[in-house]
């Protein structure tokens, strides 16, 4: 097969090894800078204490956009910036990331002037690769339009486009793969227990292997922490550093509904605003922006929040009907690592959502970087400038960065449509359902999950109306290091990201994962009943 397989570097060695560059922290920026470290020709080590790609940088409303409201803080560089990001991202991950069109219903005059600066910030949308993913400018929708599109409660409307990555779990792990191809040694299940010392200079990290429950120095001359609304944990668990941690955070959640609209909707009110956005045969309606005063590991859905969002989901008047919680199929969310909590300490909607990266040497710490902040768009750029903070420590000569200018791994398809057409023509006994997924979530990978299914008919069977099949639980465990049910269901296919599947799903995918891993009946009892408790809504 030509597939790379991920490989969970800490079981290769022994209990010390040695790195440039030790990131602590396996979402999107941890990943974005292994490759962005890797593919420059230095040694990076990335360790994540859960799975990849599991927390915050799953927990998001599946758009790479500029930020059209950060126009109203006149915060132009960061939608500029955002802007640009979308059209790399489109280019550097075709099958992941595509346009998308939304309404923007009743504007105001600060939203239609908002959307003309969104055009003239954008001015290079049309750049791409792929001819097909060219996004043109907003227009005004007439009476007669809105109609059409069969939307109630809307006196004017504008249509505009952005981009959507269906799975940002995938996306996040195709920076991971990217960066494993270009030498970077990953670990998930691998929690940084303590940073190491020499003096002032941090040296590396001791870090556990949950896995094979084993300790290891990880030795580096740079570490970076990229641990999300983690970060401030880790440099307080050192007696060393001391950070204030937030008084407030931004908890932000969405809801899985039946499809109420075809297009997106987008609402803007006084309490901020979210959308109802097609998504897999349903709406995904996101997000809130709450504060949150707990603890990050404390953190969890709750019944409180879900009601609060549909009291203001019905106040909008734009559903047909009201929302009950009856209605809601699954909910799911996290909180946002911002780099500040806006004026006051009850607000975070009008929080920044820079990038922030500090250098620890001002704080007299040699060796340590903290990342923190942003957003899912602009991650890759965010690497880079991270990277140039890590050059400067290292003195080491170094390539020039490829990262805006290669597809990422599985991801190289010059013209996405065309590659999808050709490959429903070339397995005409395939569901043209089950190759859509296939090639819009694993690239060039689809073929080697579909050679999986010549060793064994179970594998052919298809799990959900996405068109999902039993081989890529297979594939997931052999190439993409899931290590349990909650990884392969929620991070590695869609499996379980719309709402608890059935017992019957749920025991073909526990079947195959205990045959390949050698589990036991009880264990894979264990496994399903961990998964239920994950997915159950928590209401």
């Amino acid at each position: 097969m030509s597939s790379q397989k991920l490989e969970r570097f800490i079981e290769n060695i022994g209990y010390e090894a040695n790195f440039d560059v030790l990131i602590i922290g396996g979402g999107i920026t941890g990943s974005a800078l292994a490759y962005e470290v890797a593919s420059r020709g230095l040694s990076v080590a990335l360790v994540e204490k859960e799975d990849f790609g599991g927390a915050t940088s799953s927990a998001t409303g599946k758009l790479i956009h500029g930020g059209l409201r950060y126009l109203k803080r006149f915060d132009l560089s960061l939608v500029r910036e955002a802007l640009k990001e979308r059209r790399i991202l489109s280019n550097i991950a075709p099958n992941l990331v595509y346009p998308y069109p939304m309404i923007l219903p009743n504007p105001g005059i600060l939203e239609r002037i908002g959307l003309f600066v969104y055009d003239l910030l954008s001015f290079d949308r049309n750049w791409t690769w792929d001819k097909s993913k060219k996004i043109p400018a907003h227009k005004n929708l007439s009476k007669n339009e809105i109609q059409r599109l069969g939307l109630k409660g809307m006196d004017s409307a504008i249509y505009f486009y952005d981009c959507i990555m269906p799975s940002p779990e995938r996306l996040t792990l195709a920076f991971l793969k990217s960066a494993a191809q270009e030498g970077a040694s990953v670990s998930n299940y691998t929690r940084a227990e303590e940073l190491i010392f020499d003096g002032n200079r941090v040296t590396g990290a001791i870090v556990k292997d949950f896995i094979h429950n084993k300790n290891v120095k990880l030795k580096a001359s740079v570490v970076v922490n990229a641990s999300g609304p983690w970060s401030q944990d880790l440099l307080n668990g050192t007696k060393k550093i001391k950070v204030p941690v937030p008084k407030t955070r931004s908890e932000g959640i969405y809801l899985i509904t039946k499809k109420y609209f075809d297009t997106m909707v987008l609402h803007v009110g006084k309490k901020g605003h979210f959308s109802f956005a097609p998504w897999r045969g349903k709406n995904m309606i996101g997000p809130t922006e709450k504060a949150y005063y707990g603890s990050v590991e404390d953190w969890k859905l709750s019944k409180e929040s879900i009601l609060e969002f549909l009291e203001y989901i019905n106040s909008s008047g734009l559903l047909p009907e009201k929302l009950e919680l009856k209605d809601i199929e699954f909910a799911y969310g996290g909180l946002r690592p911002l780099a500040e909590t806006g004026g006051e300490d009850k607000e975070t909607y009008s929080a920044s959502r820079k990038s922030e990266l500090q250098d620890h040497s001002k704080d007299g710490i040699e060796g340590l970087i903290s990342a923190g902040g942003g957003k899912y768009t602009t991650s890759r750029h965010f690497a880079e400038k991270i990277f140039k903070l890590i050059q400067k420590k290292l003195h080491k000569k170094v390539g020039s960065s490829v990262s805006e200018k290669k597809f990422l791994k599985g991801c190289e398809i010059p013209n996405i449509e065309s590659y999808l057409e050709n490959a429903k023509t070339s397995h005409p006994n395939i569901s043209k359902n089950t190759i859509e997924h296939l090639v819009r979530h694993y690239g060039t990978e689809y073929e080697s999950i579909l050679e999986l299914t010549n060793f064994s008919k179970q594998l052919s069977e298809v799990l959900n109306e996405d068109g999902e099949i039993a081989a890529q639980v297979l594939y997931t465990i052999r190439f993409e290091m899931a290590m349990n049910l909650q990884d392969i269901f929620l991070r590695r296919t869609g499996l379980g990201t719309v709402g608890l599947p059935s017992d019957e799903v749920l025991s073909k995918v526990a079947e195959i994962a205990g045959k390949e891993w050698n589990w036991s009946a009880e264990r894979k009892s264990e496994e399903i009943e961990k998964l239920k408790r994950r997915l159950k809504l928590l209401v």
